[in-house]
């Protein structure tokens, strides 16, 4: 009975161990890590923003940076993550890397290029932990997340815009209110414009049908002659090779009718 007993003991003994590695995560869930997720979305916000040469917005934003790379640590590691040691290497490297932007003297180029060794460290350890790679302002068709303002500069909408780098067409969504609205659904016959100012170039996103308009996933998004779904290239013949790669970023607006995004920085979805 003590021989049974100890094993119990034990038993127990390796359990709670167990569960505190594992916190309050469950094996299986997903791996939820707030303090990657957060600097992710600002490595990546900033990224775009060196790649469209706009460092004054990059140093604006900085200090968030900063203070979102000092909550790295390995004590805020989710006990589910995939690959413990190699995320731990990883996490490492990039502290390493977010302790260099603490320099008061950062010069143009030293910033960017900090800046642009953030996020391909990041993708590695979200890949090694075997989290979902999503951020704060993807849409549900992984595309990217933009207010439309109308003219009294309230915002009255979202765009949904998804640029696939492997082929450079684009997609919109039109939404009514914030990010969780309804389909803002408008006739057929119009025609959403993009520009690209410092590019010099603008084009125009159409249906592509009258009869059902259906998205890449199939899905028909005409009612009534409405539709809040447009694209790039469509049917106009337009060859959209200058906007493919995943690293392509250009400040850009989209208007129709009497509303408008304002600026913002285009990214692609990435095909992988």
């Amino acid at each position: 009975m003590r021989i049974v007993s100890s094993i119990c003991l034990l038993c127990s003994l390796i359990w709670i161990s167990s569960c505190g590695r594992q916190g309050s995560q469950e094996v299986g869930e997903l791996v939820a890590w707030p303090e990657i997720t957060h600097f992710d979305d600002l490595a990546f916000r900033v990224d775009g923003l060196v790649r469209v040469k706009d460092l004054d917005s990059v140093r604006e934003i900085l200090p968030k940076l900063r203070e979102a790379g000092a909550q790295l640590r390995i004590s805020s590691m989710p006990g589910n993550v995939a690959n413990r040691e190699e995320v731990s290497l990883i996490l490492n490297d990039l502290v390493s890397l977010t302790k260099n932007l603490e320099e008061e003297e950062l010069d143009d180029v030293e910033l960017s290029n900090l800046i642009l060794g953030l996020h391909p460290v990041i993708e590695k350890l979200i890949e090694a932990a075997k989290m979902p790679h999503v951020h704060a302002n993807e849409g549900v068709n992984s595309g990217f997340l933009f207010p439309i303002f109308g003219t009294d500069s309230k915002q009255v909408g979202t765009a949904e815009i998804k640029l696939h780098d492997d082929a450079g067409d684009i997609e919109v969504w039109l939404m009514h209110g914030g990010y969780d609205g309804q389909p803002w659904r408008i006739l057929s016959s119009t025609t959403l414009s993009l520009s690209f100012p410092e590019l010099g170039k603008k084009i125009d996103l159409a249906v592509r049908d009258h009869i059902q308009n259906k998205d890449e996933s199939g899905s028909a998004t005409l009612v009534d002659g409405k539709t809040n779904y447009f694209v790039f290239p469509g049917a106009s013949g337009m060859d959209p090779a200058w906007l493919m790669g995943g690293n392509f970023a250009a400040k850009a607006e989209l208007s129709f009718l009497i509303n408008t995004t304002g600026p913002f920085v285009l990214r692609p979805h990435v095909h992988r």
